[in-house]
């Protein structure tokens, strides 16, 4: 998945392309009017709700991120960043995808139940996730036949609106024996 963001700290404005690779490294583009344009690889990885550790040139970083709509608030080396989302990277920084392995939460609520686990084989339409949001219980559901990847809250915490809640590979494995098979 590729997103395209404007940053601006007070004395510069630039854009930030970000692009997740299959491994779970990142290429952040920064594109500078006064400066070329410079690509950074990054490897990262969720310590918890909002919490991230990143490595850039062998430096290791922590971070912290919260997000209203398409604003996103980062809170690193004791200063506060804020980027704005602008959209889909152009076809240059190669194809925007739609992240389909990637369940978000629709809106702001409270996890009530995990149906799921890493490593679980799931169905399409199968219940992953229960959300109690505005006095109501919401089902999330498998898009699609695949294999947990990651569940990156546990049952009980508070979700915003729009963040990332399960993982999921796509099962592409046509065979017979994959058919079916669902892990208690």
């Amino acid at each position: 998945m590729s997103e395209v963001f404007n940053f601006d700290d007070g004395k510069q404005r630039f854009e930030v392309r970000l692009r997740r690779n299959d491994d779970d490294s990142y290429v952040i583009v920064i594109n500078r009017k006064d400066k070329e344009e410079q690509e950074l690889q990054v490897s990262a990885k969720i310590l918890g709700t909002g919490q991230f550790q990143f490595t850039l040139e062998n430096i290791i970083y922590k971070c912290s991120v919260a997000k209203d709509g398409d604003i996103r608030f980062i809170h690193l080396d004791g200063e506060d960043y804020e980027i704005k989302r602008v959209g889909e990277a152009e076809e240059e920084f190669g194809e925007a995808e739609e992240d389909l392995g990637s369940l978000s939460s629709p809106m702001p609520g409270r996890i009530v139940k995990l149906l799921v686990k890493p490593g679980d084989r799931v169905k399409k339409g199968q219940d992953l996730i229960i959300i109690e949001a505005m006095k109501m219980e919401n089902k999330i559901a498998s898009p699609f036949d695949g294999i947990v990847k990651t569940v990156f809250f546990p049952e009980g915490d508070q979700i915003e609106a729009n963040v990332p809640l399960i993982e999921i590979d796509e099962d592409i494995g046509n065979s017979e024996e994959n058919k079916g098979e669902i892990e208690d």
